[in-house]
């Protein structure tokens, strides 16, 4: 039987079968490699990405021989779109074809190529022929992407260029800062100079010192007149490499960068390759940092390149002893008048003396109209005010460019009267909040604090802490730091006396100021940076777990410690804070030192004040109005530093003293104490005595002739461990007392081969005002007076009277204690007003300070007190008439040197013509009553003594014969 041939139709069918299978075989075939094409296309796009982030390094390494050009862009905007379409069009269309949940851009191949796995026979679905054709766009899509890959070549995208002479750095401009701008002429002629090569500016932390050395190498693009170079060569130290070999391989790989041959050694090569580089080459080298543990040597930098100069910015201290240098430059902190150019450039952009249009309130002005800040009382009034808080800022900011561009940089962001309020009473906290820290440039200083801090030993860390114990902007005396480091016992002294404490605390002082946690402010005394106090302030002292040393200082902080304070506190400082009393009987058993200096006010001290503190080592209540010690100062079983010189009520000292028997230092100069107690003698301990001395009250019997002047016979044996003895010869200060006094001298010379003498005559001034009455007969004491080496520029809260203050007295209706607290207050609130002493009895006021005595009155009147000057008479209707009063005013204006004169109705008199309410009377002659001896005065405070009392010697310590060339010394 023969099969039949089919027909027409079923050939026609047959065809179509044919056709239609392969072509769903091929699809099929797509969908299955679809998985392991997909993991090729994934691995060429990391691949490309890998090649572009090399691309990149390599041009940022040869940034100064290799530059982008438009090929670059091109490549970067083709990467861009490839990776957006990979993406987009491939991964999230793969996800989301079979199945798979977007989780992100990262989903793992194996998931996507198992979810394939079940589409490769579902012929009838249409998601079968998408997975075929997305294959087919993997396959594509891949070629591309190779093909960019291979396209892009460090030579296709960068285009090579010459090394300029400079590469630029971002800096700030100096032309607002004209201090800086004379440092960088300096630098410029030290380019010029041929012999010097290597130069070193240093100074402390946030102190500009980077930003001169980027303008410098700016203005370098155009050489002055006279300097040629080839290369400026920019290095920042890398300070997050700890070993040498990896600091100097970085700094050599940055050179060989800026001079287009990285890459062409390794190794030890590097250096010969930088040395043979610059060996005839004229180029400057600028380090922003150094380090003491490396050499320029070793770096490939040599003495033999004849037209090559260094210019290091010094962060480590340590390098201006190992670094040999030619010149070295020491930045300062910004004076007052550059510090708010630069506040004012950063807040406005133009100098906050202008017109002030920013501070105009829009509902003033019109559209197109300018009104001046001085035509407009409330602008007037509104501009004064931003003018005084601009300056209290700046004022708190010490100086500090880096510190003052942080906080403008904040104000200049909200520029409303609470926030800047809010600012002041934020900076002139003795300890700022962390918020306040985390402004960049306090940070930086924070960060600086802790690396000095960090650099000290334990004894060392004590001493700075100890520092901040005095106020700010407080010209601390050298040898009473030290002393006082003495007998906290931070010193390391083998042999307990007090010339090896002074040598043992020269060395840390040193150390101090290289650190620039210190800073010398005269020749015999320093100064501690404002914000390195308030961090000092912050830290507990070693060994202690929290901070226990608690400083109230200024005239407008409230000194009074509360119970629990007095009794946490080892040490407490209330310096010059208006203090009134004293707590009764503190319980303060750990206390080891208390400053009570500059409280005029503070006229007595209860009885049981000293008897829970007899870990006490240092007492100073240097000029104080007390006039009398309390006998609980027996107490004081360890003290062995007690000042109260300028204590000039205090007449005597009380009998229970002679139970001190671990004093070592001892001054009373200055005050009415005018001929040496007898209880000294019984001081065994005593290492350093000062004292004024009076002639005429040494003798309390005159009938009976005595063979001594001031120490009694056998004296040099109870005091033989006297090394320092200071005195001030006050009175009858002819050359037969001067030789009885060195005559006595001889005894303890003898006793003690390290004993030192120093005798002081001053020039003195007769003032009826130091008129003072001794056993009936008339001894005129000297006026206040500093020497202008020891004068400082005065400011708002330092710790003493300004020179030019005055006194004015005031009559004001006081009716009981709250009257006078309110009057007090109002009268301490007034810019200027250093002290305030009321007598309830009299109605009397006394102000002490700089201000006008119209002002006084209105504020008073404005708090609801009728004031008038002492003396004046009331004008009708009750009403008082400020010009008659200021007839009557008296004011008593202290000036350093010898011109002490009195002001009376504005008309300058001599000295010798004093008195109050018009009653002037006639002095005794000078000749009979005192001698001058022009003599300087070291180691003293700028004129401690407040005007409304007089003190016979404002002294605090003096020197050695070396430092004054007008004593007289035994040694």
């Amino acid at each position: 039987m023969s099969v039949p041939k089919p027909g027409p139709s079923v050939s026609a069918a047959h065809g179509t079968s044919a056709d239609v299978f392969p072509h769903k075989n091929h699809r099929r075939r797509h969908v299955i490699d679809l998985p392991h094409n997909f993991k090729t296309l994934k691995d060429q796009v990391d691949s490309l990405r890998a090649h572009w982030k090399v691309i990149s390094d390599d041009i940022n390494h040869q940034s100064a021989t290799r530059q982008r050009n438009d090929n670059h862009a091109a490549c970067h905007s083709e990467i861009e779109w490839i990776l957006k379409y990979y993406q987009e069009n491939i991964v999230n269309r793969y996800k989301k074809l079979v199945g798979i949940e977007s989780g992100g851009n990262q989903t793992p191949v194996h998931e996507l190529s198992a979810a394939s796995k079940g589409w490769k026979n579902k012929f009838r679905n249409p998601t079968f022929y998408k997975l075929a054709r997305l294959d087919k766009d993997v396959l594509k899509f891949a070629t591309e992407v190779t093909n960019l890959e291979n396209k892009i070549t460090l030579e296709h995208v960068t285009s090579t260029i010459n090394p300029g002479i400079v590469v630029t750095q971002s800096a700030q401009e100096l032309t607002h800062v004209p201090s800086h701008e004379a440092v960088l002429e300096i630098l410029e002629d030290c380019l010029c100079d041929r012999g010097c090569k290597r130069i070193i500016i240093h100074g402390e932390p946030q102190v500009g010192k980077t930003n001169i050395l980027r303008n410098l190498n700016n203005r370098l693009v155009q050489c002055p007149p006279g300097l040629e170079l080839d290369y400026v060569i920019w290095v920042t130290f890398p300070t997050h490499l700890l070993e040498p070999e990896d600091i100097i391989t970085d700094i050599q790989d940055k050179i060989l960068q800026r001079l287009g041959l990285n890459g062409q050694s390794s190794g030890s090569g590097k250096k010969v390759v930088i040395s043979r580089a610059l060996h005839e080459k004229s180029y400057l080298l600028l380090f922003d940092g150094f380090s003491s543990s490396i050499e320029l040597e070793d770096i490939g930098i040599s003495e033999e390149h004849v037209h090559g100069k260094v210019i290091i910015e010094a962060k480590d201290p340590y390098l201006l002893r190992n670094f040999p240098f030619d010149k070295a430059i020491k930045l300062e902190r910004l004076p007052p008048q550059d510090s708010r150019k630069l506040f004012d450039k950063i807040i406005y952009d133009e100098t906050f003396c202008g017109q002030k249009a920013d501070l105009i309130p829009k509902e003033l002005g019109l559209p197109g109209v300018t009104i001046s800040a001085a035509g407009h009382p409330r602008i007037f009034n509104r501009v004064q005010h931003w003018e005084k808080n601009a300056d209290l800022i700046v004022k708190e900011l010490g100086g500090l460019p880096g510190v003052i561009t942080s906080v403008a940089g904040q104000l200049k962001i909200n520029k409303r009267k609470q926030y800047w309020e809010d600012m002041i009473r934020r900076l002139k906290a003795d300890i700022w909040d962390n918020n306040l820290l985390e402004l960049a440039g306090l940070a930086g200083v924070k960060l600086a604090f802790d690396t000095a801090y960090s650099k000290l030993k334990e004894n060392e860390r004590k001493c700075i802490l100890y520092a901040a114990l005095f106020p700010k902007d407080f010209t601390i005396p050298i040898d009473i730091l030290v002393e006082c480091w003495k007998a906290e016992e931070f010193l390391w002294c083998p042999i307990p006396t007090l010339s090896h404490a002074r040598r043992e605390g020269a060395c840390v002082l040193k150390q101090l100021i290289e650190l620039n946690l210190l800073e010398k402010c005269f020749e015999h005394h320093v100064k501690m940076p404002i914000i390195y106090r308030r961090l000092a302030l912050e830290t507990p002292f070693p060994g202690e777990k929290n901070a226990t040393s608690f400083v109230r200082s200024g005239p407008e902080i409230d000194g009074h410690l509360k119970d629990e304070e007095w009794e946490m506190a080892r040490r407490v400082s209330l310096i010059q804070s208006q203090l009134e009393e004293l707590p009764v009987s503190p319980k303060c058993e750990g206390m080891s030192t208390l400053f009570l200096q500059f409280n005029p006010n503070l006229t007595s001290i209860e009885e049981p004040f000293f008897r829970r503190m007899q870990n006490l080592r240092v007492l100073d209540l240097h000029s104080k109005g007390i006039k009398l010690l309390p006998p609980s100062i027996s107490y004081l079983m360890s003290l062995r530093s007690l000042y109260l010189n300028n204590c000039c009520d205090l007449t005597v000292l009380p009998p229970e003293i002679v139970k001190l028997k671990k004093l070592e230092v001892l001054d009373i100069r200055g005050t009415s104490i005018h001929c040496l107690p007898e209880e000294i003698s019984s001081l065994f301990g005593l290492r350093c005595l000062r004292f004024s001395f009076v002639l005429e009250a040494c003798n309390p019997n005159p009938e009976i002739e005595r063979t001594w002047l001031i120490f009694s016979p056998g004296t040099a044996d109870q005091l033989d461990k006297l090394e320092e003895l200071t005195i001030v010869l006050v009175n009858g200060s002819n050359d037969g007392i001067v030789d009885r006094i060195k005559a006595e001298m001889l005894e303890f010379e003898n006793k003690n081969n390290q004993f030192k003498f120093i005798l002081h005559r001053l020039s003195q001034s007769v003032d009826q005002g130091n008129l003072v009455q001794l056993k009936g007969k008339a001894v005129y004491l000297p006026n206040p007076s500093v020497t202008a080496s020891h004068a400082h520029e005065p400011t708002t809260g330092n710790q003493s009277p300004r020179s030019d203050n005055k006194s004015c007295v005031l009559r004001v209706n006081i009716h009981c204690e709250g009257c006078k607290k309110k009057i007090r207050k109002t009268l301490l609130k007034i810019d200027g007003v250093y002290a305030v002493k009321i007598d309830v009895d009299q109605q009397k006021v006394t102000v002490t300070g700089n201000v006008d005595p119209a002002t006084l009155i209105k504020k008073l009147a404005t708090a609801g007190r009728h004031a008038e000057l002492w003396g004046a008479q009331k004008g009708g209707s009750g009403a008082f008439n400020l010009n008659n009063q200021f007839k009557n005013m008296q004011i008593d204006n202290f000036k350093g040197g010898e011109d002490n004169t009195r002001w009376e109705g504005g008309n300058k008199k001599k000295p010798g013509r004093g008195g109050s309410g018009g009653d002037n009377k006639k002095n005794e002659s000078k000749d009979d009553a005192v001698r001058d001896y022009p003599a300087p005065m070291p180691y003293q405070y700028p004129p401690p003594v407040p005007v409304y009392y007089t003190a016979p010697v404002p002294a605090y310590y003096a020197g050695s014969a070396e430092e004054n060339p007008n004593a007289c010394v035994i040694c």
